[in-house]
């Protein structure tokens, strides 16, 4: 679910997965990994595409953390 949110956030913003993976400073081949829930962000690479995508709690919270949070 989460890889679904950030996708669908990343193409909102009409960022492709090079550009957000210059941003992190990191490969596309691994953002790709990432975006697609196979390897972790790191807390700093999270922090960049919470600020890019202008996620909310609830979004960041299912990327990142894949839990449920009470209303």
């Amino acid at each position: 679910m989460g890889s679904r949110i950030l996708k669908s956030k990343r193409i909102l913003f009409n960022l492709t997965q090079e550009e957000i993976a210059k941003e992190l400073g990191i490969t596309v081949k691994s953002y790709n990994l990432k975006e697609n829930g196979k390897r972790e962000f790191t807390l700093y690479e999270a922090k960049k595409i919470i600020d890019l995508l202008k996620l909310n709690l609830k979004e960041v919270n299912d990327i990142f953390f894949n839990s449920s949070i009470s209303k």
